[in-house]
């Protein structure tokens, strides 16, 4: 398959020739970089029914369930806290708050696919909706992808539709601000961040569709499109201005290269790419998930074109977590097993992490939600 990151890893490696020469020990930090994920308990939580979106914060976990439109909170025992199911229309209406999060304090927001922001009340039940200054222009969204955060009084969202501008244009990355900055008291917003020159979504060349995903570490945003292996940082301090694009320099990340015309799908229909499957830049380290992608040849070996084949992705293609640490250097690849399904959240490094467990792949049925703890050791 076709690459597309040749020039920036060239880059890379130039300027780290061009670099002076570390010390022995200093070469003996980066290479002893390495990490394992093991599975130290897990939590059983007593409610039979789908988990399409979620977060973990704090001691408290939170899912929401499509088919009920509900939401149910529970502790690091497995407990219920909360339960609370919601009307799609009239008052007290919550449509589909499948992008879920705390924030500092314990409040929770949540936001639609079709980009509604919801604020709730402690025992669940909605405290309001927020309203924006214009209705965003999106028919879709990501149930775990991290594209809004509560912020110093505000909520920095990815929330499409400023100026009519449409988020489904081959060049909407390019053309447009990625983010809005929604003041909390007031209502007002403001767009925010400039896609750099260093993404290949800011030429006038056409890439198969990406999504975004971004997080927030002091007064620094980090940024990404989940189909391309480079995050992009900004400083909130000075405007939000670009600060640097640096690489997660994974081994295999397959892409399908540019594209002949606008609207035109490869990825799912003869590969797959590799995607950003979680985010979460944090003061100890930045954290990133992703899935390697599938090459047209196994692809195509393997029906993977089928639906019915979909849940076999995870057969031809590994799962991996990578974090870079304070001195900015990468951990080894952490392959993240197929029985382990969507990671709730990383808060840190030294703190165990919650993740649903893969009932499909494991081929069981239960009546309760099980998640597994899990924790990062050095080897």
């Amino acid at each position: 398959m076709k690459r597309n990151y040749t020039l920036f890893t060239c880059i890379v490696i130039l300027a780290s020739a061009c670099s002076s020469p570390k010390s022995e020990s200093e070469k003996q930090t980066k290479t002893s970089n390495e990490w394992e994920l093991q599975i130290v308990d897990s939590i059983q939580v007593d409610y039979l029914g789908s988990v399409d979106g979620g977060e973990f914060r704090n001691g408290k976990g939170v899912v929401f369930d499509f088919k009920t439109n509900s939401l149910i909170e529970f502790d690091e025992t497995g407990k219920i806290l909360n339960q609370q199911s919601y009307p799609k229309e009239g008052p007290g209406a919550v449509v589909y708050p499948t992008t879920l999060r705390y924030d500092e304090r314990g409040k929770l927001y949540g936001m639609s696919f079709l980009s509604w922001l919801y604020e709730f009340n402690p025992d669940l039940t909605l405290k309001r909706q927020i309203d924006m200054p214009f209705l965003a222009i999106s028919n879709d969204g990501m149930s775990f992808g991290r594209n809004f955060e509560p912020w110093n009084g505000h909520i920095i969202s990815w929330y499409p539709g400023r100026d009519g501008a449409d988020q489904y244009d081959p060049f909407f990355f390019r053309d447009n601000f990625l983010l809005e900055k929604l003041n909390l008291t007031t209502a007002e917003a403001e767009p925010i961040v400039k896609l750099p020159p260093t993404s290949r979504y800011s030429s006038d060349k056409f890439y198969e569709r990406s999504h975004l995903r971004f997080g927030i570490v002091a007064d620094k945003l980090y940024l990404v499109l989940n189909n391309e292996p480079l995050i992009h940082s900004y400083d909130m301090a000075k405007g939000f201005e670009y600060i640097r694009t640096f690489t997660f320099s994974p081994s295999v990340f397959f892409d399908n290269g540019e594209h002949s015309k606008a609207y035109e799908y490869i990825s799912r229909y003869r590969m797959l790419d590799g995607r950003i499957s979680g985010f979460y830049p944090r003061p100890d380290g930045i954290f990133v998930t992703y899935t390697e992608g599938i090459s047209e040849d196994i692809f195509i070996q393997n029906d993977l074109k089928n639906p019915e084949n979909f849940p076999k992705y995870g057969e031809f293609q590994r799962h991996i977590l990578k974090f870079m640490n304070t001195d900015s250097i990468w951990s080894n690849e952490i392959v993240i097993p197929n029985t382990i399904d969507q990671i709730m959240n990383i808060e840190s490094l030294a703190k165990p992490f919650y993740a649903l467990r893969n009932d499909e792949y494991i081929g069981e049925e239960q009546d309760y939600l099980t998640f597994y703890k899990l924790q990062l050791v050095q080897k």
